[in-house]
């Protein structure tokens, strides 16, 4: 059975290229059926089909990058958590947003490790469009 550091490090370079790809399907799948989303400024996303809708919004047809920076990985059980930061940025170089986050792992009865709780904040809002 894979680690809760083995897992975070590959889900994240995995999100990345979804990110990059504006793949909203491989992202919703590494989230518990039960998961919550904690994102800024609007209502919990819960379950993984509104957690998918959630990313959709946020991926759009893709072509930006985001670069994540994995800081603590702890686990315990059946449970783990890790925190980080991250940049967005969109095809011209210019920064989109950064923020941090909290992601609560859950390991299922196969052994796999799901996200199950994931709360970001941002540092820098997202930027708009005129």
């Amino acid at each position: 059975m894979p680690s809760a550091q083995e897992t975070v490090t590959n889900t994240y370079q995995t999100i990345a290229e979804a990110f990059h790809k504006g793949d909203a399907d491989t992202i919703a799948g590494m989230y518990t059926d039960d998961a919550e989303f904690f994102f800024p400024g609007i209502p919990v996303a819960v379950g993984r089909d509104a957690i998918h809708e959630m990313w959709k919004a946020i991926l759009g047809a893709g072509g930006n990058t985001v670069k994540i920076d994995v800081r603590e990985v702890r686990e315990s059980g059946g449970l783990a958590y890790d925190t980080g930061l991250f940049t967005a940025t969109a095809l011209d170089g210019s920064t989109l947003n950064t923020g941090k986050w909290i992601v609560i792992w859950q390991r299922e009865p196969g052994g796999a490790w799901k996200i199950h709780r994931d709360f970001m904040h941002w540092d820098m809002p997202p930027a708009t469009t005129t």
